[in-house]
């Protein structure tokens, strides 16, 4: 009887999720929701947030239909209405971009799961890479290759033309004109395309050496898809993230389609299932074990990350105040390997900086062969060699 007490007298930590399960978005939006569920699943199971008398965390799930205003509007019913300790969310830069000012007036924690744009409130942080960083990133790759042989002398970049796409594309320019490398052209695609034969055509007119593509997932699958069509694959082709390196991706395009354009080409990723972190081969078998119908893609293993994380700052914190739980999230400091850390782009110790950005991440690319991804570069977390294309 005392036991039932005690649990009776115990409050729910309520956290929101902030996550498109409709729009654009949606099919990654969804692999989020599953990863953060099945961590919360777990921790509840464990005994609850031990710090709080064993309470439980209580996912309050809500759409913003890939739509920026949406997000406004659902952030301020998640913190004015549902009094949520903390949100997990959004997911893309624009979406972000329109949650910083309620998180801030409303003074509760997000956390972006893959924007790219610095976090200009002390109350949003973010797992991912900037968008800065995406850039950098594809022309180390770049340098990599010529010192591999490859012949990189000139660069097409085609990008999603949103801050987020431009500040890559910005970024990549500046990083590859210091390497010698010539841009022929920056091709700036809309959000909303339908068909990306056009933007393919005006890069097969340019006969770059390489091409570099920042995409999202529903982009990629047009892009791959009219690069089959057209029967163009002369360049070595280089992109990211989930445009590339989405574990949907192979099966989603369909093996011939796919053989013949994610082959040779370089995704940018921040998972891959053989990367040999802990924390990660842990999260694959209890995301297999759950969900055995579902491919476990990165979006999946970005809401793990995230609720992983949110339950050690509830822990940490010891309050349901979202003040509180904030500052201790912003505060987390986990060592290289630690159970907690399951993506393999953070190689060291996880720790936000003063903007809120995850420091010491570093991009890995991978390339697929028979449906599955292989880490190719860096060399260092590598499980396979890279095949690098060499034009004729």
């Amino acid at each position: 009887m005392i036991e039932t007490a005690a649990h009776a007298q115990t409050k729910d930590v309520k956290v929101g999720v902030l996550i498109p399960r409709t729009g654009r978005y949606a099919e990654s939006g969804l692999s989020v929701i599953r990863g953060i569920e099945m961590v919360v699943r777990e921790a509840n199971a464990a005994g609850g947030i031990k710090s709080l008398g064993g309470a439980k965390i209580k996912l309050v799930v809500t759409d913003n239909g890939s739509e920026a205003a949406k997000t406004s509007l659902e952030a301020r019913r998640l913190m004015s209405e549902e009094k949520v300790s903390f949100i997990l969310g959004p997911y893309s830069t624009p979406e972000a971009q329109a949650f910083m000012p309620v998180a801030d007036r409303g003074e509760v924690g997000g956390v972006g799961l893959q924007t790219t744009i610095v976090p200009n409130t002390p109350y949003f942080s973010t797992l991912s890479i900037s968008a800065e960083g995406f850039g950098k990133g594809y022309a180390d790759l770049v340098s990599w290759l010529r010192k591999q042989g490859a012949k990189v002398d000139t660069v097409v970049i085609t990008y999603v033309n949103n801050d987020y796409g431009q500040v890559v594309a910005k970024s990549a320019v500046a990083a590859l004109q210091a390497l010698g490398v010539k841009v022929l052209e920056q091709i700036p695609v809309e959000p909303t395309v339908k068909d990306m034969t056009p933007i393919v055509l005006k890069v097969k007119n340019l006969a770059p050496d390489a091409v570099i593509s920042a995409v999202y997932f529903q982009d990629g699958m047009l892009l791959h898809r009219a690069r089959f069509n057209l029967g163009y694959d002369a360049p070595i082709w280089i992109g990211g993230s989930a445009g590339f390196s989405d574990d949907k991706l192979w099966s989603t395009l369909g093996a011939e389609v796919a053989e013949k354009t994610l082959t040779k080409s370089f995704g940018l990723a921040f998972y891959s299932e053989d990367g040999n972190l802990p924390g990660l081969k842990q999260a694959v078998a209890a995301g297999k074990a759950l969900y055995p119908d579902k491919v476990l893609d990165q979006s999946f293993m970005f809401g793990v990350q995230a609720a992983r994380l949110l339950v050690r700052a509830l822990e940490n914190a010891g309050s349901d105040d979202p003040v509180k739980v904030n500052a201790a999230f912003r505060a987390l400091k986990l060592e290289k390997g630690a159970p907690d850390i399951v993506l393999p782009f953070i190689p060291g110790d996880l720790r936000f900086g003063g903007d809120g950005m995850l420091e010491g991440t570093s991009p890995i690319f991978i390339q697929w062969k028979d449906g599955n991804k292989q880490i190719v570069y860096p060399e260092a977390v590598a499980s396979a060699r890279a095949i690098i294309k060499t034009r004729d």
